[in-house]
């Protein structure tokens, strides 16, 4: 008896130590975490479209998935793996959207950009201003402004770019675009003053917008043309709440149906858990009433929740609002009938965030991950993902 004991000793001791020198996503169990579904009516499409777009990589189709969220997206570590590893699987159909210009303290793993008199207007810091989609505004400075929009590993394919945009005046060469020969592009777009607007054009990469202070440009679609894969855009602003949405314009949500997203992640809560006087009732009656604004503007796309990461206030307190918004956000995904993904559990549990940072995957702040920990944190979001759809093929 005590020879199998020890025998059995020895043997967990070899697991862990073996486990030691793996990443978390290869060596946590499989019952750690992963995607719940609380019922969300157009999973099972969703699980299709990308078995058949791995089954058949030539057939023109996109599955696009939207991120919204927090600092935690907004650099796009974690997005940015996430593309990286479903463009390896089911093909790579482009970038997705970017902001208009460089944001300071924000990235893209995808573009970068060279610009020249151009002012950002952010949500995140200014109210009372017909924001589109994602929050930014790229404004000229002078009557002559440009920005060259460079997608990384851009080939000598086509682009479909889709551009919004709105005219503050009408007046002549207000907005002109220019292929990567420099070679101007023929386009279109109503003469309609201060409203939102869509321009599509195909170019190749890089390109360039030259503007006169008479116009302004949010955010910008970056597809490959007639490419079949998967896009996956990151739409977030350092420290935003999910309040931030209130502070776009009222056409928003026509943007992201526009996007055709089969499914949509909403990333919020880190910043809601700091706020020691969070009303619970106003966080939960307005995330529940942004999901069913999403499922009525876009009633074919999966909702996907996903909580905060393991966070702590410092080294033996949680944020004070913590654990209320992450029971909050589960009993909403279960009333609205979403998927569901706890990033906390996900990292090991409550006080993960600790061990993280002792190896190198978390900030000292206790808050945010380093770029290995958010891609990390991506790999095990993939695993859990590609099991979902294992288990539900």
């Amino acid at each position: 008896m005590i020879v199998i004991k020890l025998l059995k000793y020895i043997l967990t001791v070899m697991i862990v130590t073996v486990s030691v020198g793996c990443s978390v996503a290869e060596s946590r169990t499989s019952a750690l975490s992963g995607i719940v579904d609380f019922g969300d009516p157009n999973s099972k499409q969703f699980i299709q479209r990308l078995n058949s777009l791995s089954k058949n990589t030539n057939s023109n189709q996109v599955v696009n998935i939207t991120q919204l969220g927090d600092s935690h997206s907004a650099a796009d570590f974690f997005t940015g793996e996430f593309r990286t590893l479903m463009q390896q699987k089911y093909g790579n159909a482009g970038i997705g959207w970017v902001t208009p210009v460089a944001i300071k303290g924000q990235s893209h793993a995808g573009v970068s950009w060279k610009v020249k008199n151009w002012n950002v207007l952010s949500s995140r810091t200014l109210s009372n201003l017909d924001f589109p989609m994602g929050g930014f505004i790229a404004k000229p400075t002078k009557d002559v402004a440009t920005i060259q929009l460079i997608p990384k590993n851009a080939g000598n394919k086509n682009w479909r770019v889709q551009l919004t945009v709105k005219i503050l005046k009408n007046s002549p060469n207000l907005l002109n675009i220019y292929d990567a020969n420099d070679k101007k592009i023929d386009i279109s777009y109503s003469s309609k003053s201060n409203v939102w607007q869509t321009i599509s054009f195909i170019t190749k990469a890089p390109f360039s917008i030259k503007a006169t202070n008479d116009i302004e440009i949010g955010g910008i679609w970056l597809t490959r043309y007639q490419q079949s894969g998967v896009v996956v855009s990151s739409i977030a602003t350092n420290g935003a709440k999910q309040t931030i949405w209130q502070k776009w314009g009222p056409n928003w949500l026509n943007e992201l149906s526009a996007s055709k997203s089969d499914l949509i992640i909403l990333e919020y809560g880190t910043n809601e858990s700091f706020d020691e006087t969070l009303d619970a009732n106003a966080y939960r009656k307005n995330l529940v009433k942004n999901i069913r604004q999403i499922r009525k503007s876009s009633p074919n796309s999966v909702i996907l929740l996903m909580t905060p990461p393991d966070t702590m206030l410092n080294e033996k307190n949680f944020p004070k609002s913590f654990a209320k918004v992450m029971s909050i956000q589960k009993q909403v995904a279960k009333s609205e009938k979403t998927l569901f993904w706890d990033w906390q559990l996900a990292m090991g549990g409550p006080h993960s965030i600790k061990d993280w940072r002792r190896r190198g995957l978390a900030r000292p702040d206790l808050v945010h991950q380093t770029l290995q920990g958010y891609k990390e944190s991506a790999r095990i979001f993939y695993a859990d993902l590609s099991e979902f759809i294992k288990k539900n093929s």
